[in-house]
């Protein structure tokens, strides 16, 4: 492939610096956009990239940063579940218009939305679901927020010139990742965490370098071109499966506590419809009880990758086993690091 010029946005969190030091290795000229504040310190270390601040909530802004580039990855969002749905959805959705807008006005030839499997989710069971299952909303701001950025995205679609494509992963893991494993492990870890349904039911995970490889195949791909894609990691692998091979890989005991889901979702409704008025603190030891929580550990996640394997060649993936297992990797090492400080 030629050399191409792109931007991404969220370059600072893991998703973005994990697509921005794939495509210097490949040779591209890579933009990382990032909010004023940033800590940059491990991006700064990726030779040849240029670190470039951006307000996604102004367009000139972006506009200026993106000039003369072919691609705009777009990555940035929060994922925080103590922000207010107001705030999630300025960055999520304005944010993602303002994109879009400015890479209109730039002329750029293709748009990647980094979306979310939550988008098609709901609360309810999933089971081999493809991308014809329609958008919906469930409660949860940041899948809302995710929702209302792909329709955003999809007004695109047949609007030309330039290309706009959606990839759909499910819960992302690797190094870096700070949205839900730190809390997941945390709560394995001081015996919090329960087996909705005794753990039987599917998660939706992908490996940062699964997902990576994933925007690599998009870029610029005719049959990538105003499509949508769900993304994971192939693999049927169970909530207990999950618990368990964090809990074998940092030394901690297996969770046995058992909840039925009848149970569990009904309080975690309740508790995340009073959370937002709590404190902050009290809001973070209830994180494991919202919506969030309840979708990670009490919905079977089943979805078709299908279409990405047969039109995006999807195929050469990092095993759930190798690729938790290196992410745990980094958690040691940061657990190692803390301490001894």
């Amino acid at each position: 492939m030629q050399r191409l010029k792109i931007c991404v946005t969220g370059s600072s969190g893991m998703v973005g610096y994990h697509t921005v030091k794939r495509l210097l290795e490949k040779g591209h000229e890579a933009i990382a956009l990032v909010r004023t504040g940033s800590d940059t310190t491990k991006l700064s270390a990726l030779r040849g990239v240029r670190i470039v601040p951006v307000d996604l909530s102004e367009q000139a802004s972006i506009e200026k940063a993106i000039s003369g580039c072919d691609i705009f990855i777009h990555a940035a969002g929060i994922v925080d579940p103590l922000a207010t749905r107001d705030e999630i959805f300025s960055v999520n959705v304005q944010g993602t218009r303002n994109a879009l807008a400015a890479a209109e006005s730039c002329a750029l030839k293709q748009f990647i939305q980094i979306s979310s499997l939550s988008v098609i989710t709901g609360q309810n069971d999933q089971y081999n679901v493809n991308e014809e299952a329609p958008l919906v909303y469930c409660g949860e701001a940041y899948a809302d927020s995710k929702v209302e950025a792909e329709k955003s995205v999809m007004t695109y679609f047949k609007k030309g010139p330039m290309l706009a494509t959606i990839l759909r992963p499910g819960f992302i893991y690797g190094p870096m990742e700070r949205a839900w494993m730190p809390r997941l492990i945390n709560n394995l870890k001081q015996r919090k965490a329960m087996l909705i349904d005794g753990g039987k039911k599917q998660c939706n995970l992908i490996y940062i370098e699964n997902l990576v490889t994933a925007i690599e195949l998009s870029l610029l791909n005719d049959k990538a071109a105003n499509q949508a894609f769900n993304l994971t990691d192939g693999e049927t692998i169970t909530k207990k499966q999950l618990f368990d091979s964090i809990c074998d890989e940092l030394g901690f005991a297996r969770i046995t506590k058992k909840v039925p889901s009848w149970l569990a979702r009904p309080v975690c409704e309740i508790i995340s419809s009073i959370a937002p008025s709590l404190p902050v603190e009290k809001r973070k030891n209830l994180s494991r009880f919202s919506r969030a929580a309840f979708r990670l550990a009490g919905i079977n996640q089943g979805f078709s990758i299908n279409k990405a394997e047969q039109q995006l060649n999807y195929v050469q993936r990092i095993p759930f086993a190798q690729g938790m297992k290196e992410t745990l990797a980094h958690f040691k090492e940061k657990t190692c690091q803390s301490q001894s400080v």
